[in-house]
């Protein structure tokens, strides 16, 4: 019920589709109950027919109305509810008996097979209405949901994907979004289904036999203690079952994702003992899982067989009593329903189990979106071009408690300047820049743009203002066009070339198959490498950003490429506020600032020169790399 709570904003726009559907699945099982109570006057007829001879003629239309006129004048007028069904069928049967005996018997076997055709028409095309709606609504809400699971998975900040894994969160918007549709959505509109099938079934067996049908009954709550235990542990067993897709996607997606490293090092073996491990896990749970499953449908089976054999047995002793009231018909219309109501009630258990499953889904689903995203604060402002400086106020930051990655962080770079970042590995660089874009927050200190803290500004007005360049630059699946543009849709062809003009791209992009609309393969694949960093530098340049963040854009190119790279950069970082991670040393002696980080602090500012000349960490760490260049020259000439 909770979960179903929750998909109410889902359901909601559906509302006009969803009474539509109720509808006609309310329709469905009236048809469904009508069709076994046309066998009462069939049986009456056939064995219980009393021939009067002096009977004025009655024909079946107008007789038949008068009879259901008189049948709900008894029923008001009962005692009770038991009393009023037991009323209002004895003046239905009779009045079915009176017109039967008057009635012309070539006329009712006429009627009756006109209502037989007319209630099962309308029974088959109430179900295909309301299995459409559903369909309809089982659609949308899907839809609905996987694009609000997707939307916040979007909005995570980096440090969430830090703790996701990508395959967990694939596995839940694709498998569990799935699962919530097959076993949520979709059972819901089935439990409702059966129980309308059940209520009519138990009205019909009510009113044919009050006193048959609370001696059936008795037997519910014992049925009810044992489906609600194991539904409990279907639950569990279904969260565990999911947990080890999961863990399968994970693995599976790791696998393909690096299968270059995997063939490089002939890994193939271990990966497929890992998989085979993962799948060996997802198994036995969903063994287990579906070992509980096929209890439901036996246990429900068993305990309607035992409520059938004692009906049968009690009602046949009854039929058989001379002095009961209980005629051989009106058992056989309750008996037919009582059997009737024993399928929907094992497809309730079904569904029951069923939905637990789903419940589990969904819960994993819900997870996901109460994770916080990236949200603005409420008293959100504008945040213009930079026009100014960009400032660092003692920043501090932890990925984990008591082990700060930067500390006490603080420098300016003024408008249009290049700012550098050199240091050991693990000295806090690419952390430094992370926190330019907002991808993560400061634990203590401020960042400014033009006085502005970013902390306070929108989001979305941060961002525009940059523009990244990593080392291993993203490129999708689509046109070298659509790549250009990704984050400016509303460019044109034109703006486009001009973008891969100044990224030296726009060269080799011409003696590509479609230009412009050459699909470039999944990350890129079908280009080089130096290839891909230009298309990324385009896409910068396109983007027009006031701040350029360049994460080691050159350091896994061959000579050539670096040199068309390196050009293009040159042009790009005019009058923009740039920052520059590189460890080859020799591509930011230009630059206007160098700040060297070691464990989280900068330990040396300014220029190449001065710090060269400062017998400092830079000083130690060109030293060092002058010499493995010098010594790797040595060994080509050698």
């Amino acid at each position: 019920m909770r979960t179903i709570l929750r998909l109410r904003k889902y359901f909601k726009p559906l509302w006009r589709t969803i009474v539509i559907g109720l509808f006609f699945m309310a329709l469905f099982a009236v048809f469904s109950g009508f069709s076994i109570v046309l066998i009462l006057p069939v049986i009456e007829k056939v064995f219980i027919r009393e021939t009067v001879p002096d009977a004025p003629i009655v024909h079946v239309g107008p007789g038949l109305r008068q009879t259901l006129s008189q049948t709900w004048t008894a029923f008001q007028g009962g005692d009770g509810l038991g009393g009023g069904f037991q009323a209002g069928r004895v003046a239905f049967v009779e009045g079915l008996i009176r017109l039967q005996n008057q009635a012309p018997p070539l006329e009712v076997l006429t009627w009756l097979c006109i209502i037989t055709v007319v209630a099962v028409f309308f029974k088959n095309l109430s179900d295909i209405i309301r299995k459409i709606a559903f369909i309809r609504v089982e659609q949308a809400t899907t839809e609905a949901l996987r694009k609000d699971l997707f939307g916040r998975v979007l909005e995570f900040p980096l440090g969430t994907f830090d703790r996701i894994a990508s395959g967990q969160l694939i596995s839940r918007i694709v498998t569990d979004v799935e699962l919530v549709k097959q076993l949520t959505i979709n059972n819901a509109a089935n439990f409702v289904n059966n129980l309308f099938l059940v209520l009519v079934y138990l009205t019909i067996s009510i009113w044919a036999s009050f006193q048959l049908a609370l001696g059936s009954l008795l037997i519910v709550p014992p049925i009810a203690l044992m489906t609600g235990k194991l539904a409990s542990k279907l639950n569990r067993q279904s969260g565990r079952a999911q947990a080890r897709i999961a863990d399968l996607t994970v693995s599976l997606n790791e696998t393909l994702g690096g299968i270059r490293i995997v063939k490089g090092f002939g890994t193939e073996p271990q990966e497929e003992r890992r998989f085979a491990r993962a799948t060996g896990r997802y198994r036995r749970a969903v063994v287990r899982l579906l070992s509980l499953d096929s209890l439901a449908a036996p246990l429900s089976e068993f305990w309607g067989v035992m409520i059938g054999v004692g009906v049968l047995y009690v009602g046949g002793k009854m039929v058989l009593n001379p002095n009961s009231e209980l005629q051989f018909g009106v058992f056989l219309l309750f008996f037919l329903a009582l059997i009737s109501m024993l399928h929907p009630l094992k497809q309730l258990s079904n569904v029951v189990a069923r939905f637990q499953r789903g419940a589990a889904a969904a819960d994993r689903v819900f997870e996901i979106l109460d994770t916080p995203g990236e949200t603005d604060p409420p008293d959100a402002i504008p945040l213009p071009r930079l026009k100014r400086e960009l400032v660092f106020e003692d920043v501090s930051f932890l990925y984990e408690p008591k082990r700060p990655v930067l500390r006490d962080v603080s420098f300016r770079a003024p408008m249009g300047t290049t700012t550098a970042l050199v240091g050991p590995s693990g000295a806090g660089k690419s952390t430094l820049v992370d926190l330019i874009p907002r991808f993560y927050r400061p634990d203590s200190g401020r960042i400014l743009i033009d006085g502005i803290d970013i902390g306070r500004a929108r989001l979305r007005d941060l961002r525009s203002l940059i523009g990244i360049v990593s080392q291993d630059p993203i490129l999708f699946d689509d046109t070298v066009a659509n790549n250009i543009a990704y984050g400016t849709p509303e460019a044109t062809l034109v703006e486009i070339i001009d973008a891969a003009k100044a990224a030296n791209a726009h060269e080799f992009i011409q003696k590509m198959s479609n230009e412009y609309q050459t699909l470039v393969g999944e990350r890129g694949i079908l280009l080089s490498g130096g290839q891909r960093q230009r298309l990324a530098l385009a896409r910068a340049v396109l983007r027009n950003p006031s701040i350029l963040i360049l994460d080691e854009a050159t350091s896994s190119l061959d000579t050539e490429s670096e040199a068309l790279v390196q050009e293009a950069l040159e042009r790009l970082l005019t009058g923009r506020t740039t920052f520059v991670i590189a460890h080859r040393l020799s591509t930011i002696m230009q630059s206007d600032t160098i700040l060297v980080l070691d464990e989280g602090r900068i330990v040396e500012t300014g220029t190449h020169t001065e710090l060269l000349t400062g017998g400092g960490l830079y000083n130690r760490l060109y030293t060092l790399q002058f010499r493995s260049e010098e010594n790797k020259a040595d060994a080509v000439e050698t």
